[in-house]
């Protein structure tokens, strides 16, 4: 039962790092409508945003980026990552879904917010 919540802290505090490392500036922030959709990350800074969903399953399901998508459709966002324990990454719907790993990879690289 804590292993999302901890994988969502995880990824907080990368990201927070990254932010700051990077001099990138802007907000972090989660987004979430009164029907209960929600994303667990958003960055947004000028006329760019990037929506990040985390799952701590290890198969990624589409059902998993349905808030990303509706975020995305609004205009709120741009660009829409998932993050999983599975092995693979993945190209679902518009969204790039990135292993763990390959994820940290990808942000320390500045190829995820940038």
């Amino acid at each position: 039962a804590e292993r999302g919540p901890l994988l969502e802290t995880v990824i907080l505090n990368e990201l927070r790092a990254h932010i700051s490392y990077a001099n990138l500036g802007g907000d972090l922030s989660f987004w979430r409508t009164p029907s209960g959709s929600e994303v667990d990350f958003v960055w947004s800074r000028g006329k760019t945003a990037v929506g990040i969903e985390v799952k701590a399953a290890s198969q990624w399901k589409t059902d998993f980026g349905r808030s990303l998508n509706e975020l995305r459709n609004s205009g709120a966002i741009q660009y829409c990552v998932g993050v999983y324990c599975g092995s693979r990454r993945l190209k679902d719907n518009g969204i790039d879904v990135y292993p763990l790993k390959e994820f940290m990879s990808e942000l320390n690289a500045g190829r995820i917010i940038k």
